[in-house]
Order: C-alpha cells, then structure tokens, then sequence
C-alpha cells in the first residue's frame, strides 16, 4: 500500500479492480484515484489507469466506488467497448 492512499478492492462485471484513491493529492486540489485489473476496462486497454478529480468531491470509500461504477457504466457504452466484447467471446484459430 502506498503511504497515503486508500485502497479497496471492487468487482465491476466480473471484473476484479483494485481501487487506490488519495483525498489531496500532493496538496494540489484533487483527488487521484488509480484503477488497476487484470483485464481491460472500457475506460483503460492496459488494466490500469490514473485519474484527477477536484478535492472534496468524495468523502469515503463508498463515494470513490460509486464514480468509478458509474464512469466505468457510463464507459462500458461505447462502441469500441461493446464491440470488443462481441470480439472477445469469439474463437480464435490465429
């Protein structure tokens, strides 16, 4: 764990996601939340992607874990997402 961050672990469709967030990051005004999985995430090919946020606009875990649902909701509608999944659950011969 880094020093400052909290993190908690989310599942989102299925998807297991480590959450790390820090309230004030480097007292700049915002909040920096870290996603982190194992898989692709409609809002990150790679499985992890950092993001700002003004200060203040979570106050605990559960707010942090409600806006990354919703962005990862909100996310998961785009067409390159949805047709990744389509692709996904296909059979690969090459």
């Amino acid at each position: 764990m880094r020093e400052g961050y909290e993190t908690f672990i989310m599942v989102w469709t299925k998807r297991e996601i480590t959450v790390s967030w820090q309230a004030n990051w480097l007292n700049s005004g915002h909040c920096h939340i870290e996603l982190r999985c194992d898989e692709r995430l409609p809002v990150t090919e790679t499985g992890y992607r950092s993001h700002f946020v003004p200060q203040g606009s979570f106050a605990d875990e559960v707010a942090v874990a409600a806006f990354v649902t919703k962005w990862l909701d909100e996310a998961a509608d785009d067409k390159v997402w949805q047709a990744y999944l389509v692709d996904s659950r296909q059979l690969k011969l090459f």
